[in-house]
């Protein structure tokens, strides 16, 4: 189930509550896209809830969509218990011209507030 939360107007934060799958992900980017219709720079905080698995596919078709809507982005908090989850974000992001940052579960509050400045 997916449930979004809004922060300041070019905020938009997500929570995943299962597993995230590629369906699970389509609903996220149509999230996502419906404020890039709004804001020149949309900063995203995505939570993926403990004892949930990131799909292979759904992890490389997020991939794909950041680095396709890169200059759309402002700043991208991944909030995950997940340390393969963590390192394949971070990696993926060495070659973009966008902020992401990771925090684990318990650090939440840590992202909310980077993510909303």
């Amino acid at each position: 189930m997916l449930a979004t939360f809004d922060l300041p107007g070019h905020v938009i934060g997500i929570i995943i509550d299962s597993d995230l799958t590629e369906q699970v992900l389509d609903e996220v980017i149509l999230e996502i896209k419906a404020r890039f219709d709004q804001y020149d720079k949309v900063n995203v905080y995505l939570e993926l809830e403990k004892d949930h698995d990131i799909g292979f596919n759904a992890l490389f078709k997020g991939i794909k969509f950041k680095y396709s809507n890169a200059d759309l982005f402002g700043k991208i908090a991944i909030v995950t218990d997940s340390s393969w989850f963590q390192n394949a974000v971070n990696v993926s992001d060495i070659f973009l011209n966008v902020e992401v940052r990771t925090y684990d579960v318990k650090d939440r509050l840590d992202g909310l507030q980077w993510i909303s400045i």
